[in-house]
């Protein structure tokens, strides 16, 4: 299972450093993984880009549909009770952002829940190095 964290998923809607290697690592997943959170986080920063030029209007609302028909095709995780421990835990061990807790939380629950090997992919290097100490192979598009 291929773990994409909102940092490296939004490279295949905007054309960017790693952008090629999501989107071989998407269709080698077949079912991409993902938290709830990556929705909103990938609509803002798709916003954010628009907003500061990074891409066209045309551009945007192209990206936007494209990340709407694709979130049918996600296994999303969802921010459930059970993941609050271990957000918890988390914020102990790690000095990580609040969406980055919710995302390594979730791929660490999955492989506990699956019991099957776990690819997370991110392009922020602390979530990497979180996840790495958490055991679960770790791909950053961008290297």
């Amino acid at each position: 299972m291929i773990y994409f964290d909102s940092s490296a998923l939004v490279k295949k809607y905007v054309r960017e450093a790693g952008s090629e290697k999501v989107f071989d690592l998407v269709v080698r997943a077949g079912m991409p993984v993902t938290a709830k959170l990556a929705y909103p986080e990938i609509l803002a920063g798709l916003g954010r880009k628009r907003r500061e030029k990074g891409i066209g209007e045309k551009d945007f609302k192209a990206a936007v549909e494209t990340f709407e028909s694709d979130w049918a095709a996600f296994l999303v995780i969802e921010f459930q009770d059970e993941l609050l421990p271990v957000i918890k835990q988390f914020s102990l061990q790690y000095a990580l952002k609040g969406a980055d807790l919710v995302h390594l939380a979730s791929a660490v629950w999955l492989k506990r829940a699956s019991r099957e090997k776990i690819q997370f992919v991110a392009s922020d290097l602390q979530l990497l190095k979180a996840a790495k100490s958490e055991k679960i192979e770790v791909v950053n598009p961008e290297d």
